[in-house]
């Protein structure tokens, strides 16, 4: 996978500290961030406010179809 032809991810448990810290790094270049968290923090808002896409209801259909990864944490 070359990490340059990433367009869109998505993050589950966005609002963690490492994987806000790797959202933040691929947005920074570019990749539009969408991704899911089970609670709105003010971390999650910040995120927001810089241009992610964040959802907090458990409901696969607000993952968008066209994604190149999902990220995600054993955590």
């Amino acid at each position: 996978m070359n990490l340059a032809d990433l367009k869109k991810l998505y993050f589950l448990g966005i609002g963690g500290i490492g994987m806000s810290a790797l959202a933040r790094y691929f947005l920074r270049r570019g990749v539009e961030i969408h991704g899911y968290d089970i609670a709105n923090t003010s971390l999650t808002k910040k995120l927001e406010a810089e241009g992610m896409h964040i959802h907090y209801a458990d409901d696969y259909s607000k993952i968008p179809k066209d994604i190149d990864g999902v990220v995600l944490t054993p955590a």
